[in-house]
């Protein structure tokens, strides 16, 4: 499905109304529910929740004012915000097996099948130019349908997809006829998908007349942001890093920088890394930072404030005669290095707008993939 770039099946998370007002066609499907997921999921819940309601229990009034404990208040902060996504994942899960309901909507150009609750839902866009072979089906267990029981499916690119449960013959039909007055192309022959090598370019040639551009302008397009000549905007980054990285020096040759203040302004730069990552990640994964935002910020956050004490621990005497270190004390440390992190909030921001969406660097990124990414800056900025 990667391989069909621009015409590949498009998750969508859907808040508020299930339906569009555009729809030519709006369908709730009957939805079969199974005690045992339900009761399975359900205790899936009770015992990822524990921990958790464990775990910030145990924090309230242990903060006294010292770095350490604010340390460890902060890293219980971002473990539980990143164990709370599993929560609130496994909660929709049983809330959708237990309430939810299987919505089938029609546009001009994608049918969309949802999976949720009033409000929200999870689901999945496929173009109609892919869809042939609307038709009833019968539950096979091998192919992971034996918990619908009777229901229908199309075929997408030569994939099947299965929608709809426990659906009455009667009801088949009736769902099929509307289906198929609004998807007149169902019945034509699928016109042959070709996809040169894909291992030797992200920018594959799709079929002409689905995708209006041809191979020499898919090549011409790969190669240019491939070599950064499709806007020349990057030297007004490669400027902003290097003024941003001349006002350490200056704090070192000028302000009497020691390097217990430079390895503080380089964990900072990492914040600035792990913030402008966040922006990222909701480029690539749109509505999924719901998800990937949360799991992020708590996974980060806690390796964040696990260098922020190996710092102090190892450059303590650089800021303060004494084995503790407050809270004020390290805000105190923040204030003169202002400067020098506002450069790296700037030097970062002009390379997120000049690079990531003007240079479209964001194209063929996975989630995961842009999520890991802050981890390697980090490692080099320290």
């Amino acid at each position: 499905m990667r391989a069909l770039g621009e015409l590949a099946p498009r998750f969508r998370l859907v808040l508020g109304p299930q339906f569009s007002r555009s729809s030519k066609l709006k369908l709730r499907l009957p939805f079969r529910r199974s005690r045992r997921a339900i009761l399975i999921s359900g205790v899936f819940l009770i015992v990822f929740s524990y921990p958790l309601l464990e775990i910030l229990g145990s924090t309230t009034g242990n903060y006294d004012g010292e770095l350490f404990s604010l340390v460890s208040v902060l890293f219980t902060i971002f473990w539980s915000l990143g164990w709370s996504v599993g929560v609130f994942i496994l909660a929709l899960v049983f809330l959708a097996l237990s309430f939810g309901r299987e919505t089938l909507e029609i546009n001009e150009d994608n049918v969309r099948l949802l999976v949720g609750l009033p409000g929200i839902g999870f689901g999945i866009d496929y173009g109609v130019d892919l869809i042939r072979n609307l038709k009833t089906q019968s539950p096979d267990a091998a192919t992971g349908t034996g918990w619908r029981g009777d229901h229908l499916a199309f075929e997408f690119a030569g994939d099947k997809i299965g929608f709809g449960s426990a659906i009455t013959a009667t009801r088949a039909g009736e769902i099929l006829a509307a289906m198929k007055t609004m998807l007149p192309a169902h019945a034509d022959p699928l016109p042959e998908l070709k996809f040169p090598e894909l291992e030797t370019s992200a920018s594959n040639e799709k079929y002409a007349s689905l995708t209006g551009k041809d191979s020499a302008q898919r090549e011409a397009e790969s190669t240019a942001l491939s070599t950064g000549h499709l806007k020349p905007r990057s030297k007004l980054s490669a400027l902003a890093l290097m003024i941003a990285n001349l006002i350490p020096l200056l704090g070192v040759l000028v302000w009497d920088w020691r390097i217990g203040d430079i390895m503080l302004l380089y964990w900072a730069e990492s914040a600035v890394i792990g913030f402008y990552n966040l922006l990222k990640i909701q480029r690539v994964a749109g509505w999924g930072i719901v998800f990937f935002g949360p799991f992020f910020i708590g996974h980060y956050g806690g390796f964040m404030v696990g260098h922020l004490l190996f710092i102090y621990g190892f450059f303590g005497d650089n800021f303060s005669n004494s084995n503790d270190v407050s809270v004020a004390q390290l805000l105190l440390d923040f204030q003169g290095l202002a400067p020098a992190l506002l450069g790296f909030f700037i030097s970062h921001g002009v390379s997120y707008f000049t690079n990531f969406l003007g240079r479209r660097e964001y194209l063929g990124i996975e989630v995961a993939a842009q999520m890991g990414q802050p981890y390697r800056l980090s490692s080099s900025c320290m």
